[in-house]
């Protein structure tokens, strides 16, 4: 990795960190302790508003809303709807976690109602930004190619280029940036694809960190328009959101016994991120290739 763009790196996470960005979530109940605490060690101001009367006033305080259908009721369905309406007219980015999204028909009509939304908007201000994330089987579905109900470990999504080709249909078929989590990490908006190789199985062992990624994207993109800081690309601010995430997981298995410790060291490793020499000096695998390359190898 070139050492001027891990320089660069450095210095957005350290600025995130200086201005300490707030991060509205409005998310599931089983996970939101961990990432509010997540949010902090990482260099954010977590705010969990989740009342219709009072999540367009947290909005607008806001510099990124995160929205997770993991535990949706009809009351957080409509919080969901006013925030992200208020959120796509302020120009305050949005990262969508459709948890679950083809399990019930209540799931996909909420997802299917914010995106016909997002679409509207999109064209009448262009600075609106809304990032998906999620495992293979929730963008499969979002893609349009079905729901298998069997989460990550679906038929589709196994190799690499099933991944690649997965994230820019689902960039396609929604019109959004997206980041699909998994064994590797895959970013697209559609043109370009990243591949991440970090991470660690032990990741899955513990209820809310593929929330948090949702969380951690949000903060890196938190009140930032395409060119921003130190001229980071969205794309790109993305990518380094789980790149951070995970080179932490790796950081903290070092020193786990199991999960519950696993998930102590996590948020530890997020709290020193700046600091923590391997991070930065340990190679880093990170693959750009534009769509079309990965489109055209689909065919050959």
């Amino acid at each position: 990795m070139n050492s001027t763009r891990l320089q660069v790196w450095k210095a957005f996470v350290e600025q995130i960190r200086k201005e300490r960005p707030l991060v509205h979530h409005i998310t599931n109940h089983v996970t939101m302790n961990f990432l509010a605490n997540g949010v902090l060690a990482a260099g954010g101001s977590p705010i969990m508003v989740h009342d219709a009367r009072e999540v367009e006033d947290a909005v607008a305080v806001a510099d990124a809303l995160v929205l997770n259908i993991g535990t949706l009721e009809e009351a957080s369905a409509k919080s969901m709807r006013l925030a992200f309406r208020k959120a796509m007219h302020c120009g305050v980015p949005v990262v969508l976690d459709p948890v679950g999204v083809g399990l019930s028909s209540f799931r996909q009509e909420t997802i299917k109602d914010l995106l016909s939304e997002y679409s509207q908007l999109k064209g009448v201000s262009p600075q609106t930004i809304l990032t998906i994330c999620g495992n293979a089987a929730e963008m499969k579905f979002l893609a349009g190619l079905g729901w298998d109900g069997r989460g990550a470990d679906g038929e589709l999504g196994r190799s690499e280029d099933d991944l690649h080709q997965l994230a820019i249909a689902a960039a396609k078929q929604t019109g959004c940036l997206i980041a699909l989590t998994g064994e590797k990490d895959i970013v697209s908006d559609g043109e370009r694809v990243i591949e991440l190789s970090h991470g660690h199985p032990m990741l899955s062992l513990v209820t809310g960190t593929g929330c948090f990624a949702t969380s951690m994207i949000a903060l890196y993109q938190a009140d930032q328009k395409e060119e921003a800081v130190h001229n980071l690309p969205l794309l790109e601010r993305t990518a380094l959101a789980l790149l951070m995430l995970t080179k932490a997981a790796e950081e903290a298995v070092k020193t786990s016994r199991g999960p519950g410790s696993f998930q102590t060291k996590l948020l530890d490793e997020l709290f020193l991120l700046e600091s923590t020499t391997s991070i930065w000096e340990d190679d880093i695998n990170w693959l750009e290739l534009p769509a079309a390359v990965v489109e055209r190898g689909a065919h050959t």
